[in-house]
C-alpha cells in the first residue's frame, strides 16, 4: 500500500508521530509539502523566517532520502487551494491514505477538518496526530470543567495528567520500498527565499539536538538567572527549531531529564525553569485551540476592546526603527532587526513600552514581530503580546507596567547589551547609559515619551475602562 505524508511544521524524521505511523502501514510513502506564499503574507511571516523553513526542507529531502521517500514541494495560492492539490496527489499517485501532525490556529483547523472530513467521505484513510503538545488541546480542565486562561494551574494540571508513555519518542522509519518519483529540486527552490542572516542560524536536526544537548549539559543549571540577563549568552535559542519542528518538544524534555536525574518538575532549578519555557508554548496552543478568538485578531479580554489606542503614527514608527530615545527598547528592536531574533526579557520591555508608554494598540506590535521574528509563531507571539498589553490570559495586570529604564539597570548593569546594538551610546558613561542626559550628544534621540507621565496616562486610560 502506498500512502502520503503532508509534512507542515513538523521537518524531522525522528520522533514524527505522522511519519513513523505511516511507515508502518505503508510499503510506499510519498511526501508533500505545499508553498502557500500569499497565506504566509496574510500571516506576516518574516523572510528570515521563510528561508529558515526552506532551508530546513533542503535537510529534510536529504534525510527522507534515506528512508526512500520523495519529497514533493508544490506552490499553491493559500489553504484553500490545498484541498485540491492534495486530491489530485493522492489520486495521480494511487495513495490510499493521507498522514499528517496538527496545527492549531483557525486556520489550520479549518483547512484540516475539511481535508479529514472529505476525504473520509471519498474512501482514503486519514490519520492525524499531536506532536506539538504532550497533552492535546482540549483535553486538560480545571475543577469546574472549564479551559484553562492561567498558566500555573495549566502547568500544575499537566504534570498531574502526565503519563510515562507520552514521552516515549517514535523512532527514525526503516527504509520503506522505492518509489520511481523524483523529489522535487527543494535547494533550488529555497535560494529564491534566502535572507540575510540566514549563516546565523544553521539549520538540521543532528545540528539543533546537539546545541540543545551542549546547552543543557553546559549553561543549563544557570538558566533561570542567566536567562534574564541578555548581554549574557544565557539562552538556548532553540525557538525557531521548535517553531519549524525541527526538533520536537517531546525530545527537548526528555533530554532536559537526563541533565536532572530524570526529573522534570523538581531538581535543577535552571532546568526546571527551561522545561517550563517549553510548557509556556504548550500552553499558548492550548489557548489559541480553546479560544480561536485570540487568533482571529481579537483580545481575549473582550472589554479591552473598546481601548482608545493612540494613533500616533511617528511614534509607531520610531518604535519600529529602534529610534525612540529610550536605550533598552531600542536596543531590543535593532537586535531582531538585525539577528531575527529578540531576547525574552527584552520581548517583554519593548511590547509593554509601546502598548502602556505610547498606548499603541498591541496588535501593531505583534505583526510586526511576525514580520521580523525568525521564530514567529501564531501561539506565542499572541499569548506574549497580549499578556504584555493586559489584554490576554494570565495577563500582567495593567497597573503594573515595566519602567525600562529601571529594567535596565536591573538586567543590563553595565550597559553592554545597549553598547551593542546602539553603537552611538558606546561611550556613554555607565552611570547615564540607561537614559542619557543630553543623547543628542552622541547622536542618539531625545525619549519621545516621559515615562512617568506616560504610565500615569496609561492607566488611567485601563483604569476608566474597567470602570465602564
Amino acid at each position: 500500500m502506498r500512502s502520503l505524508i503532508w509534512f507542515r511544521n513538523d521537518l524531522r524524521v525522528d520522533d514524527n508521530p505522522a511519519l513513523s505511523n505511516c511507515c508502518v502501514i505503508s510499503e510506499e510513502v510519498i511526501a508533500v509539502y505545499f508553498l502557500t506564499e500569499s497565506q504566509w503574507e496574510q500571516h506576516n511571516d518574516s523572510k528570515a523566517k521563510k528561508s529558515f523553513w526552506l532551508r530546513s526542507l533542503v535537510c529534510l529531502e536529504k534525510e527522507l532520502q534515506k528512508l526512500n521517500i520523495p519529497l514533493l514541494i508544490i506552490e499553491t495560492e493559500n489553504y484553500d487551494s490545498i484541498y485540491a492539490s492534495l486530491l489530485k496527489l493522492m489520486q495521480q499517485y494511487d495513495c490510499k491514505s493521507l498522514y499528517f501532525n496538527n496545527e492549531y490556529p483557525v486556520n489550520e483547523l479549518k483547512r484540516d477538518r475539511y481535508i479529514y472530513k472529505s476525504f473520509k467521505e471519498i474512501g482514503f484513510g486519514v490519520f492525524n496526530y499531536h506532536d506539538q503538545v504532550i497533552h492535546p488541546p482540549g483535553s486538560l480542565k480545571t475543577k469546574a470543567g472549564g479551559n484553562f486562561s492561567v498558566y500555573s494551574p495549566f502547568k500544575r494540571k499537566w504534570f498531574e495528567e502526565l503519563r510515562e508513555e507520552q514521552l516515549a519518542l517514535f523512532d527514525i522509519p526503516s527504509p520503506k520500498n522505492k518509489v520511481n518519483i523524483e523529489s522535487s529540486d527543494v535547494e533550488k527552490i529555497s535560494k529564491k527565499f534566502a535572507s540575510k542572516i540566514d549563516d546565523l542560524w544553521p539549520v538540521g536536526e543532528e545540528y539543533i539536538k546537539s546545541k540543545v544537548t551542549d546547552f543543557l549539559s553546559t549553561k543549563g543549571h544557570l538558566y533561570k538567572d542567566d536567562r534574564n540577563f541578555p548581554a549574557i549568552d544565557g539562552c538556548s535559542k532553540i525557538s525557531p527549531y521548535l517553531n519549524s519542528g525541527i526538533v520536537s518538544p517531546k525530545w527537548c524534555i526528555l533530554e532536559a531529564k537526563k541533565y536532572n536525574q530524570n526529573l522534570l518538575d523538581e531538581g535543577d532549578r535552571g532546568i526546571v525553569h527551561w522545561v517550563s519555557e517549553i510548557l509556556w508554548r504548550e500552553f499558548y496552543r492550548h489557548i489559541i485551540y480553546n479560544f480561536p478568538k485570540v487568533s482571529m485578531n481579537r483580545p481575549f479580554l473582550d472589554y479591552t476592546e473598546n481601548l482608545e489606542w493612540s494613533k500616533n503614527i511617528e511614534h509607531l514608527q520610531r518604535w519600529k526603527d529602534g529610534k525612540t530615545g529610550i536605550p533598552i527598547v531600542d536596543a531590543g528592536i535593532r537586535e531582531m532587526l538585525n539577528t531575527g531574533w529578540m531576547h525574552n526579557r527584552l520581548r517583554m520591555i519593548v511590547a509593554m513600552f509601546l502598548s502602556k508608554n505610547l498606548l499603541i494598540d498591541w496588535r501593531e506590535g505583534e505583526k510586526f514581530f511576525m514580520e521580523h521574528l525568525i521564530d514567529g509563531d501564531i501561539a506565542s507571539n499572541n499569548g506574549g503580546w497580549q499578556w504584555s498589553a493586559s489584554t490576554g490570559t494570565d495577563a500582567a495586570p495593567y497597573f503594573r507596567i515595566m519602567n525600562p529604564e529601571t529594567q535596565s539597570i536591573k538586567f543590563d548593569p553595565q550597559g553592554e547589551y545597549i553598547k551593542k546594538w546602539i553603537p552611538e551610546l558606546s561611550q556613554c558613561p555607565i552611570s547615564e547609559i540607561h537614559m542619557p542626559v543630553d543623547p543628542l550628544k552622541y547622536g542618539y534621540y531625545q525619549p519621545i515619551v516621559d515615562l512617568k507621565k506616560s504610565r500615569k496616562a496609561a492607566i488611567e486610560a485601563f483604569g476608566n475602562l474597567r470602570k465602564d
